[in-house]
């Protein structure tokens, strides 16, 4: 079985804080049967305060030593083997991108095939869920978002306001996806998804990589059998194609009762059995729906 995670803060946690034992190690995705984590190079909680160059680069230090371990780089979905686990780059937070076009290139260059365009700060491309406002997309952020798509880079929605969503719908072709998000109907939070973005995402070909935050979850404590029911609530609106796992281990600092590390994937699939779905459905949820999605940003 393919298995992909679309979102660990791994890089930010040994790259930079280092004060504390990652959830995602090299043993724990094999022991999970991770066959493709994507790594975020996170521009930092202090956003454009911040030193986010600094912060990649650490970023980008602590990548070079998970490849120095073993874990071998890919650069789409499609290169994913079971039995091997391989990691893929993607930013969260594109401050990086304020410098110019050419820094959409410079990060293609380096692997990077997903880019949320803000965190919880506003930057030069768009406002985040968070800040609560109801612009949409800045005129630079829709011209990157439409070269991102030009060199088949995923425009990651997760953290983005609802205007900006629905500008990326109005004025880009490729579909976007949520890297790690949830279901608004079952816990309401502002970095949750409503069943109508979600019915959008689905109509128009994009992903969404459910979340394994407590808080996302359920508001407060969670289990295994929570982030089923929000995968559940995906595919009961159309999405059993356009669904799968957005962890964000190492950036979430309480995880599901069950759920501590990659190497619980085993007892997630367990739990999708036993709420029913069928092996078939599983494999698609587990990883190949995001490898579907891939070719859909590629043709568009």
């Amino acid at each position: 079985m393919i298995l992909c995670d679309t979102h660990a803060d791994t890089l930010y946690e040994t790259g930079v804080k280092g004060n504390r034992a990652p959830m995602i190690t090299q043993a724990s995705l094999a022991a999970g049967g991770v066959s493709l984590q994507v790594l975020a190079l996170w521009t930092g909680p202090e956003g454009n305060a911040g030193d986010v160059n600094q912060t990649i680069r650490l970023e980008l230090d602590a990548f070079k030593a998970l490849l120095q371990e073993g874990v071998p780089q890919i650069r789409d979905p499609r290169e994913a083997a079971e039995g091997r686990t391989a990691a893929m780059l993607s930013i969260e937070g594109c401050e990086v991108f304020e410098a110019g076009l050419n820094a959409v290139h410079d990060y293609a260059e380096l692997g990077v095939r997903m880019a949320a365009l803000v965190w919880n700060h506003e930057n030069k491309l768009a406002k985040p869920a968070k800040s609560g406002s109801h612009e949409g997309l800045s005129k630079y952020g829709l011209d990157i978002a439409l070269e991102m798509q030009r060199l088949h880079m995923a425009i990651d929605v997760s953290h983005l306001n609802e205007k900006g969503f629905y500008n990326l719908f109005q004025k880009t072709n490729a579909p976007p996806l949520a890297s790690h998000s949830c279901c608004d109907a079952l816990c309401h939070h502002f970095r949750n998804l409503s069943d109508e973005q979600i019915r959008v995402m689905i109509a128009n070909g994009g992903y969404i990589g459910v979340n394994f935050y407590p808080m996302f979850l359920t508001g407060g404590d969670a289990s295994i059998a929570d982030v089923v029911n929000h995968i559940d609530h995906i595919c009961q609106l159309g999405g059993a194609r356009h669904v799968g796992f957005g962890s964000d281990f190492d950036g979430i600092e309480t995880t599901p009762e069950g759920l501590s590390s990659p190497a619980d994937f085993p007892a997630l699939i367990d739990h999708l059995r036993k709420k029913g779905y069928k092996e078939q459905d599983i494999e698609s949820v587990a990883g190949l729906n995001l490898i579907d999605y891939f070719k859909r940003v590629e043709s568009a």
